[in-house]
């Protein structure tokens, strides 16, 4: 039977010296002409097995790595645009790594990181459906572009460009745009990435609160919300809590119960946040990165405006304050019109006792 020549075929096993040597030219060239940028994994936080999408992510690790910047010309789709909420950069830029020094130098280590958190062991094979690849970078992951102090977010990875140069590929290439912030938790130990979490103004909780309480909080301290409804609770008096060393133990019966986007209702503890702004004289807080939030949903009397986080308790993890909240709403971002929409829709709105919902999880 014919065959191509085994001689000039590139795709032969004996062209592995050449492909080798390409290897190494791309890696040369990359550290030549190259700059460092930081690669930040994606971590879900609140992954829908249904829909594998996650409300919360993380990034908790910034990784150094050499990357040549195709977009030499400036950036890709350069434009302003003026929307409802602010003014919106789609700035892109393209990016090539070497992906045999992924693989090498930053597989493993992605691979045990992501089985350390699912308490697996370090060399176990990890689940693409959950978000966790340790063969290449992955749609969602962000770059640090150290030019412009900003932080471009992962759209699409392609593996095939060149073309499959004596039958393999040497490179991933980046497409990157910049990335908007939705809520994500910063934790790198970079500062200039870490801060993008207090810049923008993206669902920040109003605390109004009740009595004087103890203590101050401190300006990006962790607070940690409970839910005290309960009267038991509210009954409880608060402690000093500088009378003693270690942090009190507040004893919570009520249990947040939170539904997700697939609509069935999870059950949390507590829920986690950041202080953004504390005035005591106003008595106002102002919390955001919250760890777990609640859609609007009808209480047990229809009624759809009332908040799941109007009475808890907010306890300051670093500074140790107390406070107990009487009411909470969602601060207003610029150009936002959503409470005006609400309100207009509530003096409207005409709800039926009768019209109980057919999947029982209201």
């Amino acid at each position: 039977m014919p065959y191509t020549s085994s001689f000039f075929n590139s795709t032969h096993p004996g062209q592995t010296s050449e492909q080798s040597l390409i290897d190494d030219l791309v890696i040369e060239q990359i550290g030549i002409y190259g700059l460092d940028v930081l690669y930040m994994p994606r971590r879900h936080l609140n992954l829908d097995k249904l829909l594998h999408e996650s409300t919360k992510n993380a990034f908790e690790m910034a990784l150094p790595m050499p990357m040549y910047l195709k977009s030499f010309s400036g950036y890709d789709n350069s434009m302003e645009l003026l929307t409802k909420f602010g003014v919106r950069s789609s700035d892109e830029i393209t990016l090539v790594m070497s992906r045999s020094q992924f693989t090498s130098y930053y597989g493993p280590y992605l691979k045990s990181y992501y089985n350390e958190l699912n308490g697996d062991e370090p060399t176990d094979k990890l689940n693409p459906l959950d978000g966790e690849i340790a063969t290449r970078p992955k749609e969602g992951d962000l770059i640090y572009f150290p030019f412009d102090d900003g932080i471009f977010e992962i759209k699409y990875v392609m593996f095939d460009s060149p073309f499959f140069q004596l039958g393999r590929g040497y490179v991933f290439e980046l497409q990157c745009e910049k990335f908007e912030y939705s809520g994500e938790t910063f934790d790198t130990g970079y500062d200039g990435i870490d801060e993008q979490q207090v810049r923008p103004d993206y669902y920040r909780l109003e605390f109004s609160i009740k009595g004087d309480g103890l203590g101050t909080f401190e300006a990006l301290e962790e607070v940690e919300i409970y839910d005290i409804t309960s009267e038991q609770n509210l009954a409880n008096e608060l402690k000093d809590p500088l009378a003693t060393e270690e942090r009190i133990d507040i004893v919570v019966d009520d249990i947040f119960q939170l539904y997700n986007d697939s609509g069935f209702i999870s059950r949390f503890d507590k829920v986690t946040g950041r202080v953004l702004d504390w005035n005591k004289p106003d008595g106002k807080l102002i919390v955001n990165d919250l760890s777990n939030l609640d859609p609007d949903s009808e209480d047990e009397n229809k009624d759809v405006t009332k908040n799941k986080f109007d009475v808890v308790l907010v306890v300051g993890l670093v500074s140790g304050a107390q406070y107990v909240t009487v009411k909470s709403d969602q601060m207003e971002a610029p150009f936002s019109d959503n409470d005006v929409i609400q309100k207009e829709f509530d003096a409207i709105k005409i709800v039926d006792v009768a019209d109980d919902s057919p999947f029982g999880f209201v």
